[in-house]
């Protein structure tokens, strides 16, 4: 089945021009011009959104912020309003991606492919081997078939696509350092010295999971290296 995506522009040029990009790949566009036409396409279960901020009808961070209290779709951000500050809180709210207009087709290309790649049918295709696995560390458990983060209660707790990817390379790499460059790859993103995006993805996972029974951090920062996953990490098939 072909994978669909949601662009939510108002400007009928630069959504001629994604759409014609997108279907390079095969992938469908399902368009929206607002934030109401954005919440009737829905219905349609697009598989990723390309979001833009500004909107005549709304304002998109406030669509992002009510699009997270009902769904985990994959959102990337394309839009005018790109200095850092925009960008931080874009993440931080629940964006998954974001990339400043203009930008090359041929990335905006990659990154939605990567962001479908991260939220494929809750299959094993996340396993090594095509086996499925449960980690368990300290309070929580990630299970790879369904791709979810799920608490002691047995609660899943919403982590988003990126997120579950970073969480999963820590926890398959417990007690090895991974820098910015490694984390942006687990992204199928391109490394940018000073990005902050890899930055505020650990610190929301971080928010997640809390501090261990000892009071420690799962994550810890490395100065001038990364990051490092520091709790044991038990897996079963």
């Amino acid at each position: 089945m072909r994978q669909s995506a949601l662009i939510v522009e108002d400007d009928p040029v630069t959504r001629h021009t994604l759409t014609s990009t997108l279907s390079t790949a095969r992938i469908d566009s399902i368009t929206a011009e607002t934030g109401a036409e954005m919440w009737s396409a829905l219905e349609k279960k697009p598989d990723v959104i390309i979001l833009d901020l500004s909107l005549p009808d709304a304002d998109g961070m406030e669509l992002l912020r009510q699009l997270r209290q009902k769904s985990e779709i994959p959102v990337l951000i394309h839009s005018n309003r790109s200095d850092e500050i925009e960008r931080i809180i874009g993440i931080e709210i629940g964006a998954d991606d974001y990339l400043p207009k203009p930008c090359n087709m041929r990335e905006l290309l990659a990154r939605v492919r990567a962001l479908l790649r991260r939220c494929a049918p809750k299959t094993v295709t996340g396993a090594t081997n095509g086996k499925a696995r449960r980690l368990r560390f300290g309070q929580w458990m990630l299970d790879t078939a369904s791709r979810e983060l799920i608490d002691v209660n047995g609660k899943s707790a919403a982590v988003g696509v990126s997120g579950y990817a970073l969480l999963l390379a820590f926890a398959e790499h417990p007690f090895e350092p991974m820098s910015r460059e490694i984390l942006s790859r687990v992204l199928k993103r391109e490394y940018i010295a000073y990005d902050r995006i890899i930055d505020v993805h650990v610190s929301q996972i971080r928010r997640i999971l809390g501090s261990q029974p000892d009071s420690t951090p799962y994550i810890k920062t490395l100065r001038s290296q990364g990051y490092v996953f520091v709790a044991q990490v038990e897996t079963t098939a």
